[in-house]
C-alpha cells in the first residue's frame, strides 16, 4: 500500500512540474500561459472584426441596380442582325420569332437587365432569313461598358449559345422540324 501512495505522489509531482513550465515569467510579470492566451484572443478578435467589416463594407455593384432608373435614363443602343432558320415552318409567324428573341435576351444573366425590346424587321419565307433589331438601355456613366458588355460579338454569342443549348435538348438524329430552330452559323 505504501507503493501506491508513493506512486501517486510521484505522478502528482510530475504533473505539477509540467504545469510549472507554463508559470515561467517571459517578460516583466507576464507568464507563458498569459502570453499564449493573449495571442489566441487577439488573433480571434482580428479575424472576427475583419469578417464583420468586410461583410458590412463590401457591396457588389452587380447585385444592386435600379431597373426603373436604367429604363428611364434615355440612353439606348440598338443592334441589328440576321440569321437563317434551319427549316421553314408553314405555321411560323413573326411573333414567334420575336418572342424567341425576347425570351433569350430577357433571361440572359449578363444582358437581361439592360434588354428593352426585340423586333423582327424583315422575314423572308423563301430563304428563311430573319432580320432583327435589339434595343438595350445603357447606363449614363459606365467606363468600358460599351466595349465589354455591349460588344456585338458578345450579344451575338448569347443567342448562339442559346441555340446550342437547345440543340442539346433535341434528339440529334431526328430530321423532323416541328419547332423554331435557328442556324448558329448564319448569325450576324
Amino acid at each position: 500500500m505504501s507503493y501506491t501512495i508513493l506512486g501517486a505522489s510521484y505522478f502528482s509531482s510530475v504533473e505539477r512540474d509540467q504545469w510549472k513550465s507554463c508559470r515561467k515569467v517571459i517578460f516583466w510579470k507576464c507568464e507563458l500561459w498569459m502570453v499564449l492566451t493573449t495571442i489566441f484572443v487577439v488573433l480571434f478578435l482580428v479575424i472576427l472584426i475583419s469578417l464583420v467589416l468586410y461583410s458590412n463594407v463590401y457591396t457588389d455593384e452587380d447585385d444592386y441596380w435600379d431597373a426603373d432608373a436604367l429604363l428611364q435614363s434615355g440612353n439606348y443602343h440598338n443592334f441589328s442582325g440576321k440569321f437563317k432558320l434551319m427549316c421553314s415552318l408553314p405555321h411560323l409567324f413573326i411573333d414567334d420569332i420575336t418572342k424567341k428573341l425576347m425570351d433569350v435576351y430577357s433571361s440572359s444573366p449578363a444582358l437581361g437587365r439592360y434588354f428593352r425590346s426585340a423586333q423582327v424587321v424583315h422575314f423572308s419565307n423563301e430563304t428563311s432569313t430573319v432580320f432583327y433589331q435589339l434595343e438595350f438601355s445603357v447606363p449614363p456613366s459606365a467606363e468600358g461598358f460599351m466595349e465589354n458588355l455591349m460588344d456585338p460579338d458578345f450579344i451575338r454569342n448569347i443567342l448562339r449559345q442559346n441555340i446550342y443549348d437547345e440543340e442539346d435538348t433535341f434528339y440529334p438524329g431526328t430530321s423532323e422540324c416541328n419547332t423554331l430552330k435557328l442556324d448558329p452559323d448564319s448569325l450576324t
